[in-house]
């Protein structure tokens, strides 16, 4: 069942549209899984790409996709939150209009590369709404270098590393707090260039927590819906 949805975001101020995907009889045990879109797309970019009718069917889930622009899923100065619209609000909304199980343990957040980040960053950011993250591919820009693009400087502009913007802060945070932290499933392609900072974060995350919730896949392939769409079959049959 594929549903093309809108909503008013209090949080942005103005209507927002999403996609959502659900079985055409749906079980109890149907799970949640919201799914992050990339830069240069929107919430209908998953569907296009990957056959989540299908999915949804044959691993009984609900899948909504919500329009993050090209926000990289962090709140801005501008007053643009898009961290808090997306991860909380966009949850909250769904929540009201589908009578489904929100349980945490049967709520997942995942995403391909801006998406991945911010699956991570929001799964981690709202640990007690998700307890599965998929970062598939994901965008870690600026643990390479420092960056000084316009659009970069807009979506972080309260902050990269250290910030609440930094998915190692909000990890960092839930350890102090002694919270339950989301597994997360971590995949990349070997020849991706988004690659190295993806070991990189892992490796300090686990730095972090020699106990941490980490499963890493490294297979051949580059930044497409070639490797995003078995990740995300990996991620399902988990």
């Amino acid at each position: 069942m594929y549903i093309q949805g809108s909503y008013y975001s209090t949080v942005l101020q103005r209507s927002k549209s999403y996609v959502a995907i659900l079985p055409e009889k749906i079980p109890r045990e149907v799970r949640v899984v919201f799914l992050l879109h990339g830069i240069g797309s929107d919430e209908r970019t998953w569907a296009l790409n990957v056959p989540l009718i299908e999915y949804s069917e044959k691993y009984n889930v609900a899948f909504f996709c919500p329009a993050g622009e090209n926000s990289f899923y962090t709140d801005h100065a501008d007053g643009e939150n898009y961290g808090e619209a997306i991860g909380k609000e966009f949850y909250e909304v769904i929540k009201s209009l589908y009578q489904l199980n929100f349980e945490r343990k049967n709520v997942q957040i995942a995403g391909f590369s801006m998406g991945g980040y911010g699956a991570v960053l929001l799964g981690l950011r709202y640990s007690e709404l998700y307890s599965r993250i998929g970062a598939f591919s994901p965008a870690f820009v600026f643990y390479k270098k420092e960056r000084k693009e316009v659009h970069y400087q807009k979506v972080f502009s309260k902050g990269d590393q250290g910030s609440e913007n930094d998915c190692l802060f909000q990890y960092k945070k839930l350890l102090n707090q002694r919270k339950e932290i989301p597994a997360i499933q971590f995949s990349c392609g070997k020849e991706d260039p988004l690659c190295e900072q993806t070991v990189k974060v892992i490796d300090q995350i686990k730095a972090l927590d020699s106990n941490a919730p980490i499963t890493f896949y490294l297979q051949a392939g580059f930044h497409d819906f070639s490797l995003w769409s078995k990740d995300l079959v990996r991620f399902l049959e988990i």
